[in-house]
Order: structure tokens, then sequence, then C-alpha cells
């Protein structure tokens, strides 16, 4: 056999290798939590709107976290995701508390007619989460305006840690998926949330990013919601 032979052998070889060796599955965004499993997940509702014209098995509200003992944020004005399965009223009130109980902000919006999820953006008005606190928000469906006992509320706790330089560096230069890749791999469960949803709500037909929706949401307990659409928001402050 000449040269010329033996490196096309040779090349044969190492490319029929290199073809046959298995890939790595690049890493889904799975939510890795900090903390212990204590509630459920979706967190509750209480109330009740007599004038919902529908009977479901499903709740009227449910929140996108997960079944943990804190949900973390790296953001000063974080946001919350809500699924409203039926828009029979037309307001909504947010509500956000520091970790002492005192209110700190509170808006009134006008909801979406179509139901599905919906973010709701913390605004500046609020002023900035301080980083190592802990806040609660609630959100109440405003069925009667005179009889406020009546409404629909949905809790959810939240607190703002500080990034990393390591974390912080990695951002800088990652795509919008990459970033919620890091996020969940962190534990900052509202900004991989937020991250996703911005991109699901971006890219509707995209297929990755529609299974990377419902592999992060089947993470958490939350499989039932990878198919509810989500919405644009409602009418919320400007700042």
């Amino acid at each position: 056999m000449n040269m010329q032979k033996l490196s096309r052998s040779l090349l044969s070889l190492l490319f029929t290798g290199l073809v046959l060796l298995p890939l790595a599955p690049a890493e889904a965004v799975t939510f890795r939590a900090k903390g212990s499993p204590n509630k459920t997940a979706g967190g509750a509702s209480r109330g009740i709107c007599q004038q919902l014209g529908t009977v479901s098995s499903q709740p009227i509200l449910t929140a996108l976290i997960p079944a943990t003992d804190k949900e973390l944020t790296t953001a000063a004005y974080p946001t919350v995701l809500v699924k409203i399965s039926e828009p029979a009223t037309r307001k909504a009130e947010l509500t956000l508390w520091d970790g002492e109980g005192n209110g700190i902000y509170q808006t009134v919006v006008d909801l979406a007619s179509t139901p599905g999820i919906t973010s709701f953006k913390i605004p500046k008005a609020a002023g900035p989460l301080a980083v190592g606190k802990q806040y609660k928000w609630n959100l109440a469906l405003i069925c009667d305006p005179e009889e406020r006992q009546r409404d629909i509320v949905l809790e959810g706790t939240l607190e703002r840690v500080e990034l990393s330089s390591t974390l912080n560096s990695s951002l800088a230069t990652a795509s919008p998926l990459e970033k919620a890749k890091l996020y969940a791999q962190n534990g900052l469960w509202y900004d991989t949330v937020a991250t996703m949803a911005d991109l699901k709500r971006s890219l509707p037909q995209n297929t990755q990013i529609g299974a990377e929706w419902q592999e992060l949401l089947q993470s958490v307990g939350l499989t039932e919601l990878s198919q509810v659409p989500l919405v644009d928001c409602c009418q919320q402050p400007k700042n």
C-alpha cells in the first residue's frame, strides 16, 4: 500500500470513528430548586366570583411557581406569571408586601379578555427589591368592587439575591435561551420562567423553545400549564 492510499485509509477510519461517536445532549431548561418542597406548586386561591358563568374543576388562578420554601430572583423589578383560566372579571389588584407584612406597593390593572398565562412585572414605582429580603405578592381578581371579600386571591413569595461574579460573567455573553438555562441551574425561578416566557411569546412557532418551555414546567410539577397560551398583559402603569 502506497502512502497516498494509506493516508486515505487513515482519514476514512478517523471520519468513521467521529460520526459514530455519540453526541452529548444539550442540557435542557430544567429547574434546580434551592430549599425543600413544602407547599403546593402554583400557590392557592380563595374567595368566589358568583358571576362566573362556567363551572370548572380547574382553579381560576394558578401561579407559575415551584413547590419549594422560597423562590429567588436577581431582578430589582421581577416578573410574576399567573394563569387566569376565566376572564370573568376585567380588573385585578396586584399587591407587594415586605417581610414584616407592610404593604409597599399596590395597583389595579385592567386584564386582557383572553384566558391564558399573563406576566405581571413589578414596576419601578414600587421601588427596587432589596437584596437578601423576602417579599410576598398577591393578585386579587376583583369580582365585586363593593364586596371585596368575594375576590379570588393568589399569593406567592420571592426573595432577591445577588449574582455571583462568575454567573454575572456567564450571563453577559449568553443568548436568551442560555440565560434561562443558567438561571435554572442556579435556582433563580422568577428569572428563569420570565426569560422563557418572553422567548415563547416572541417565537411562538419555534419547536425548540416550545419543548424547553414544557421541560421547565414539567420539572416543577406544572406540566398541565405547558400548553396554555401566553397572552399579552393588561394595562399596567408605565413606570
